[in-house]
């Protein structure tokens, strides 16, 4: 096991303490809860934009298309 010594401001501790008694967890537990939370986060991967991984030009066209349409199409019309 590693030390790690954190500089927080008060605010901070305070905020993460309150937060890890709420889940009746130590602040340590808490922050390794964090970091698994982050980790499975970034290596899950988005079913919509997973499925255009092998189209960037398709995703490109989109996109360009996109872009096109709101500079000029009003995304609400004048009423009256």
């Amino acid at each position: 096991m590693t030390i790690v010594r954190l500089h927080l401001d008060d605010q901070t501790f305070e905020r993460i303490k309150q937060i890890a008694a709420g889940r009746r967890a130590t602040v340590e537990t808490l922050l390794q809860d964090l970091v698994q939370h982050l980790v499975t986060t970034e290596t899950s991967t988005d079913p919509i934009l997973g499925m255009f991984a092998q189209e960037p030009d398709l995703m490109d066209d989109v996109t360009t298309s996109a872009m096109s349409a709101r500079e000029t199409d009003p995304l609400r019309p004048p009423i009256g």
